[in-house]
């Protein structure tokens, strides 16, 4: 997709994710058993790691050839939105640690909607921008449900050392992200913050 097409969208989620940190300390339960409190975080870590090494694996391929290319090789072989599917891994981790059930079906529907909405918009682009390549791809390559069978690689890949830099950025952002919302919980759990809003 064109950066002026993805800069909605990255706005809106970076939007989404600061709302859900500053509500985070506030609204919630107030109480969480400690057994499903370390399983909560673990997995929320967990999701989130994968998804950044994902993003990382993705930006070995892509990196100089969007827009450029129709990248049909390493995950977008698997799946055609890789990026997009992992950036709903990490929001479920997110989701997670925020340890409500009110904020992290917000979260995760909000974020999927927003994913989607881009998966549409950037499917469109392609076609157009590819319209020789892009029947034979939807063909073999599912939007979301990945198929591991048609998994290729090519025999060589270049890297762009910029774009390689920013995707660890970004991990480190995400990672750090997790962190912070984690931290609210914990107040919010331990009683250090007001209770705005005390549902599940």
């Amino acid at each position: 997709m064109t950066q002026s097409a993805s800069s909605p969208r990255l706005r809106a989620t970076l939007l989404a994710y600061l709302l859900l940190l500053f509500a985070t300390p506030f609204v919630g339960a107030t109480a969480v058993s400690p057994a499903a409190d370390i399983a909560l975080r673990a997995i929320g870590l967990l999701l989130v790691a994968f998804a950044c090494l994902g993003r990382i694996w993705c930006s070995t391929f892509i990196a100089g050839q969007k827009d450029a290319a129709l990248v049909q090789v390493g995950p977008y072989s698997i799946v055609r939105h890789p990026l997009y599917a992992l950036s709903f891994f990490a929001a479920c981790g997110l989701a997670l640690a925020t340890r409500s059930l009110l904020l992290g079906a917000i979260t995760v529907v909000l974020i999927a909607a927003l994913l989607a909405r881009a998966a549409r918009a950037e499917e469109r682009f392609l076609a157009q921008q590819f319209a020789a390549d892009w029947p034979r791809y939807t063909s073999t390559t599912d939007r979301w449900r990945p198929r591991f069978d048609s998994y290729r690689v090519p025999e060589q890949v270049s890297l762009r050392p910029g774009i390689f830099w920013k995707a660890f950025l970004d991990a480190g952002a995400m990672l750090l992200l997790f962190a912070m919302i984690d931290g609210a919980a914990s107040l919010r759990l331990a009683g250090l913050t007001p209770k705005l809003v005390a549902l599940p």
